[in-house]
């Protein structure tokens, strides 16, 4: 027998990031520049940023931006076919990222025509040691919540990047939820392997979280963010590493006031929307 100490057992890891679009003011203009935000994220206690990452030249300004600061990224991309990933992976798996999350910029109008799309994302994916993330977004592949249901069924593997505003707002999902609405994103949360925060009602893609009115909307996404991890650590390999980013984006995202100014400070319900989910994993991981 080896007299060697066994290894420690590696732990699974959670990680927040802040969305650099979440960053833009009520202009939609980044309010300094690219090192000073960055700095700024950084200087706050968030682990990563989700940005654009399919140019080479602002992949590679990013990347090395991020890295002088301990920052991992969340890469987002756009594509239109199957073909227009193979680039993209070709700049991430040079510069570095935690993941790449696509937006998938089609519309198909049949199960078929998007499975195939799909699928073709799939192989391609598969020459890369990064996850490659489908995001649940509205005016995306992944527009409807019944459609994206029938996609998992279709596609059981399919990793997912949970956004569940968009399905709250696009389908008006009520509070309380019904029981169908409730296992629907239970179901949506069983094949999610990364998130987007923000807090969404049936009339509003994105609710001020500090307003006292709202409290119950905040409540049902910390409840399901909570039901997330858990499925997630129940199917995460030793070592795993999941990301959650807060995005509370600029306007039109965020309600604005009679002059089109933020009717709330973004930052600082970042840093609530960090506290708050860092709690939530602590709660979940306590008796790992």
């Amino acid at each position: 027998m080896s007299d060697q100490p066994a290894a420690p057992a590696l732990k699974p890891e959670f990680l927040v990031f802040q969305s650099m679009w979440a960053m833009q003011n009520d202009r939609g203009d980044l309010p300094g520049p690219l090192e000073q935000l960055l700095t700024t994220i950084a200087e706050a206690g968030f682990d990563g940023i989700t940005d654009h990452y399919y140019d080479a030249d602002s992949a590679r300004h990013l990347s090395r931006a991020a890295q002088s600061l301990g920052l991992q990224i969340e890469g987002q991309l756009f594509p239109k076919t199957v073909d227009e990933l193979q680039p993209v992976l070709d700049v991430a798996s040079q510069y570095g990222c935690h993941h790449l999350t696509i937006q998938a910029d089609s519309r198909p109008r049949t199960l078929k025509e998007a499975v195939r799309l799909i699928e073709g994302w799939q192989r391609l994916a598969e020459q890369v040691d990064f996850p490659v993330l489908v995001e649940t977004h509205r005016y995306r592949v992944t527009n409807d919540l019944h459609f994206t249901l029938d996609l998992l069924r279709e596609l059981p593997d399919l990793k997912l990047l949970a956004d569940l505003s968009h399905y709250v707002v696009g389908r008006e999902i009520p509070l309380p939820p019904g029981a169908d609405d409730q296992q629907q994103i239970e179901t949506i949360l069983r094949s999610s392997w990364g998130f987007h925060g923000r807090v969404a009602s049936c009339e509003q893609v994105q609710l001020p979280i500090s307003f006292a009115q709202h409290r119950p909307w905040l409540e049902l996404f910390s409840g399901w963010w909570r039901l997330g991890i858990e499925d997630w650590l129940r199917r995460c390999a030793a070592g795993g590493s999941l990301s959650f980013t807060c995005e509370l984006g600029p306007p039109p995202y965020a309600i604005t006031d009679r002059s089109g100014r933020d009717i709330t400070d973004r930052w600082e319900e970042a840093l609530m929307m960090k506290t708050l989910v860092r709690n939530l994993w602590q709660e979940c991981t306590q008796h790992l």
